[in-house]
């Protein structure tokens, strides 16, 4: 055993009712089969917070601690011709869900590379780089961020989107993200309720994460976690939202043209004032005490 079990050595006491309120994390379970908001990349094996496109910060660390509040459904993307780093443009074609086993019906039908994806030869080892597939998995998750002490004080929430390497896999001391979910499920601990540790692998060349409990939220936590999982805005924050390039070209050639706005619209005096918008703010979830939480063990095998 090392130190680290006694992160979860004294539990909480009054937690049941709480985690109650949190959603079963089923995308998560290993099931085989948004643009301007703010994300956290880990290109380049480092750890970059982006908001509304734009980095505004690195993290000089291989780890960091992170709350996954909710997860999308496993997804690939099969993009045309070479990649170029820092290109950001639609796939050729792609899945939103793996377990329905075809391409997303937004897929234009001259660009579906198959009407299933097993059959597809864009699924076949070695139609991509090296040995890999050219269409590629990934998931989709959202997360809260604990600050430099270790604790989540921020109800903010970013987007992680994993690469396949950091959603499968079955190392017990480097796990996987479902890996990871499986193994808290195994102690039913909810993964919105514990602080997870992110870790670079050191030993490949390409980012790929790996996952470990480091404790159990506090109530306080536990409150923003549920109020993050039950805000729609995350549900639509981990939704894959792709427009076809057709679709894409249409709407810039169908675009009106501007129009000049009365008094006090675009054109309004630069002296007169303007009343700022107010932001409606989020509701908490409220902290009651509850039952315990058992999770001593939740490190064991990390241990082994």
């Amino acid at each position: 055993m090392t130190k680290e079990v006694g992160l979860f050595g004294n539990m909480p006491a009054a937690f049941t009712d709480m985690l109650a309120q949190l959603e079963p994390e089923t995308n998560l379970m290993g099931n085989d089969g948004g643009g301007g908001g703010r994300k956290l990349s880990i290109r380049g094996a480092v750890f970059r917070k982006v908001v509304g496109g734009e980095e505004v910060g690195t993290i000089d660390s291989r780890t960091m601690n992170i709350v996954v509040v909710k997860s999308a459904p496993i997804s690939r993307m099969y993009y045309e011709g070479t990649y170029v780093e820092g290109e950001s443009s639609a796939p050729t074609c792609w899945s939103s869900n793996t377990s329905h086993g075809k391409p997303s019906e937004d897929v234009l039908t001259s660009e579906a590379q198959s009407p299933s994806c097993s059959s597809c030869p864009q699924n076949i080892k070695g139609s991509g780089t090296g040995e890999s597939r050219a269409c590629r998995y990934q998931q989709r998750i959202a997360v809260l961020l604990a600050d430099a002490d270790g604790n989540v004080v921020s109800p903010d929430t970013y987007l992680l989107s994993l690469p396949a390497t950091s959603v499968f896999g079955d190392n017990k001391q480097k796990m996987s993200m479902q890996a990871y979910a499986r193994h808290l499920n195994a102690h039913k601990a909810p993964l919105a309720s514990v602080i997870t540790e992110l870790r670079f692998d050191t030993e490949v060349t390409h980012p790929r994460l790996c996952f470990k409990p480091q404790r159990v939220l506090t109530q306080e936590e536990l409150a923003l976690a549920i109020t993050a999982q039950q805000d729609p805005e995350t549900a639509n924050l981990v939704e894959l939202k792709i427009t076809p390039k057709e679709a894409k070209e249409l709407q810039a050639t169908s675009l009106p043209a501007p129009k000049e706005e009365a008094a006090g619209g675009l054109f309004a005096d630069d002296d007169a004032p303007i009343e700022p918008k107010k932001k409606a703010k989020k509701k908490t979830a409220k902290v009651e005490p509850v039952a315990a939480l058992d999770l001593s063990s939740l490190l064991d095998d990390f241990d082994d």
